[in-house]
């Protein structure tokens, strides 16, 4: 008995052994296989993973456009992945579609692309340049499926100009900047309308009446359902056309907004709520596909909102298409399971070209092989709270945008700026006969500031010019010999810097300040000008302040040129009804007057930590910050291409093309038509402009291409 129990014991631990031996067999061979797996899928350093990148772009959202900044948007997907991860609260875009497109998938400023003026409208023949590499073309060299779904609005008149001929893999979207939400109708001017929608190269035709936000967010679901992620990490720009106009909501996302009083702001509010099932959608299929646990989650808009057309930049200053806060101050977070501090706001100062070499790095490329970037690796700053690496921002420089002030210098003193775009009071008749001309010109269009011709305004001037000749009077004099002040007829010639004086001969010489990183507001004593006297500022014009231009520089925001419209438009009111808030939120010395003033402002600088509003215009207080801040923006301007904005080709019209818009240039004769540009020498260009000017047809053209240029500059 005992014998028999002895051998079947030993007969089922042998039986117990073979059997472990077999299972860590098999568990080798697994860990083998995905051993092999982990190193086609792994950085080359670090040994970590490459992460699924998931870009969601929104088309002009505005600041007040979201659920945690609004809370009558109801945005409850955007909010629960906002407050697990990151918030972006010091991030930046650009004013504009198109510009904001280009940086994001190239990494560098718009002055470096030739982007620097308008959009990219779908008769140009413009795009990206093709010398310059792209994000999904590098993230395609380090291993990665690129795809793209949605808006392109990065010019498609050749195919080389085409996503799939930039990176991707694959493209499901439109080719312009705004279609119609059910029939894809794309139009660039009466009666040049025609289908704007395409599957990688080929018109996808058969769409009509499906919900682009809807086709769109289902085509995104069977990419990333389809995906494999043993194989190769995947890149998706999903860019959304939507909140942008037409206002097309489904009635059934209206219902839940029926308490807005503007019809406008429902809808736009409605389109919000679209997206936001988007993206609920597509953190369903993220997870639902095993690409959840190792992915980035990166949700930005393009640019601010338009408020007369439902959005809200509130309380930022400016709309979509200007310089201002409302216009360049961009919604974003990044939600991920591989941040290491999560659930936080980040006042990181952060811009829409830094995506491209922070992703980059982010997937394992090296980013020194591309040329050129103005973005920086900002992951650190995301990921661990760390200090951001970018400590300025150049907004743009536009040359072919130019205000039509004629002081085309920054000559002027710290105290003159004080009343600049600020007019005494003409005459009854001259006011009429200049308010009827306005209206003639203008028909629908109302002034943005009218000049009272009340007490109060006669008032206000003579305090103002009071103000400003005590404060000369305290500049040139010591505190203990301050004389009275003397009348302008009186006044020396060496102190006569009264606000008519437009060629001063002397500037008020600043004293030294807080370097461009200083976040304090300024004093008492920056107010007042150093007691050295009347002294040059500059020894010669630094920059051309009729041009537009902005720049960012630690704290310090300027200005130049014609920024834009400047209004702080309060939420949930009607466009058409402007009531007491109008004239209240007016920008009163600081816009340039609308009844021709000739001494128009065209400089503005503003603390954005102390003031983030832009509220209280420190130009006149700080002319050495402006000196400096203008410096950079010549620095900034030494390093820019020409703009390439060419005129209107006719024959990109969709009826010469089966009714789509489509790539209307073969490539070879674009290739013919660049070297044809880059042959021609100084003297044949000399003789072309020669033989230009005595040609009528070519002053016929060239008269059309500026009397566009001029139209798109005043845009939005």
């Amino acid at each position: 008995m005992r014998a028999a129990a002895g051998t079947s014991l030993l007969l089922f631990l042998c039986v117990v052994r073979l059997h472990r031996s077999c299972c860590d067999h098999q568990e080798e061979r697994r860990n083998d296989g995905n051993d092999d797996v982990e190193n086609d899928t792994t950085e080359a350093k670090g040994g970590r993973k490459q992460p699924h990148i998931i870009f969601i772009l929104i088309d002009d959202q505005g600041f007040n456009d979201i659920g945690y900044h609004n809370p009558s948007i109801k945005t409850p997907t955007l909010d629960k992945l906002a407050a697990e991860g990151v918030k972006l609260e010091n991030y930046y875009v650009q004013p504009i579609c198109t510009p904001s497109r280009s940086q994001l998938l190239t990494g560098r400023y718009q002055i470096h692309t030739g982007l620097q003026h308008s959009i990219i409208r779908p008769s140009q023949p413009s795009c990206l340049p093709p010398n310059m590499d792209t994000l999904p073309q590098r993230l395609r060299q380090a291993g990665y499926a690129t795809h793209m779904v949605g808006k392109w609005h990065l010019g498609f008149y050749t195919k080389a100009c085409l996503p799939t001929r930039k990176g991707f893999d694959s493209f499901f979207g439109s080719l312009t900047g705004s279609v119609d939400y059910y029939s894809y109708g794309s139009c660039d001017g009466p009666g040049l309308c025609g289908y704007d929608l395409h599957d990688n190269e080929s018109v996808a035709w058969g769409h009509e009446g499906k919900y682009s936000t809807t086709l769109f967010t289902q085509r995104a679901r069977k990419i990333l359902q389809s995906h494999d992620p043993t194989r190769q990490p995947i890149f998706l720009l999903l860019s959304l056309q939507a909140v942008h106009t037409p206002l097309q909501p489904p009635k059934s996302y209206i219902y839940p907004y029926r308490g807005m009083a503007d019809v406008a702001r429902r809808k736009f509010a409605a389109m919000v709520s679209t997206v936001d099932e988007a993206v609920r959608n597509i953190t369903y299929a993220l997870r639902k596909s095993g690409l959840y646990r190792d992915s980035v989650i990166i949700y930005s808009t393009d640019n601010g909102a338009q408020p007369f057309t439902g959005g809200s930049n509130w309380p930022l200053r400016g709309r979509k298409g200007t310089y201002w806060e409302g216009g360049v101050r961009g919604v974003a977070f990044v939600h991920s399971p591989l941040l290491r501090r999560r659930r936080r706001v980040s006042n990181a100062l952060v811009h829409i070209t830094d995506w491209f070499p922070t992703l980059l790095s982010l997937a394992g490329g090296n980013v020194s092989q591309s040329q050129g970037l103005d973005g920086f690796d900002v992951w650190a700053a995301i990921s661990e709270d760390k200090a951001s690496p970018r400590q300025e921002i150049l907004h743009n420089i536009d040359p072919l945008h130019k205000a039509p002030a004629p002081t085309r210098t920054w000559d002027r003193g710290a105290g003159d700026s004080l009343l600049k775009g600020f007019k005494k009071p003409k005459k009854k008749q001259q006011q009429q006969k200049k308010k009827k001309k306005l209206l003639k010109q203008k028909p629908k269009q109302k002034s943005a500031f009218k000049l009272s011709k009340s007490k109060a305004t006669k008032k206000l001037y003579s305090e103002l010019k009071g103000r400003l000749d005590r404060s000369i009077s305290r500049a040139s004099h010591p505190k203990d010999k301050a004389p009275k002040p003397k009348s302008r007829r009186t006044a020396s010639p060496e102190n006569n810097l009264s606000w008519t004086d437009n060629k001063l001969q002397s500037r008020l010489k600043a004293k030294r300040s807080p370097p461009l990183t200083s976040s304090s507001p300024p004093t008492s004593s920056d107010n007042a000008t150093p007691p050295d006297g009347v002294n040059k500022l500059l020894e010669s014009p630094v920059w051309d302040t009729s041009v537009q231009a902005a720049i960012r520089v630690g704290d310090w925001k300027l200005l130049t040129g014609d920024p834009g419209h400047g209004e702080w438009v309060p939420p949930q009111v009607l466009p058409t009804l402007a009531g007491r808030w109008w004239n209240l939120e007016r920008a009163f010395p600081s816009l340039r007057s609308q009844k021709g003033d000739k001494s128009a402002k065209s400089i503005w600088l503003f603390n954005i930590s102390a003031d983030p509003y832009e509220r209280c215009d420190l130009s006149h207080q700080r002319p050495d910050v402006v000196h400096r801040l203008l410096a950079r923006l010549a620095h900034y301007n030494r390093t820019a291409v020409p703009v390439h904005f060419p005129p209107d080709d006719p024959r990109a019209h969709p009826h010469q093309h089966g009714g789509a818009w489509v790539p209307w240039i073969d490539q070879d004769e674009d290739q013919d038509q660049g070297q044809d540009r880059g042959r021609g020498n100084m003297a044949q260009q000399k003789n072309s402009k020669k033989k230009n000017n005595k040609c009528r047809l070519c002053k016929l053209k060239a008269f059309f291409l500026k009397l566009n240029t001029g139209i798109m500059s005043s845009r939005i």
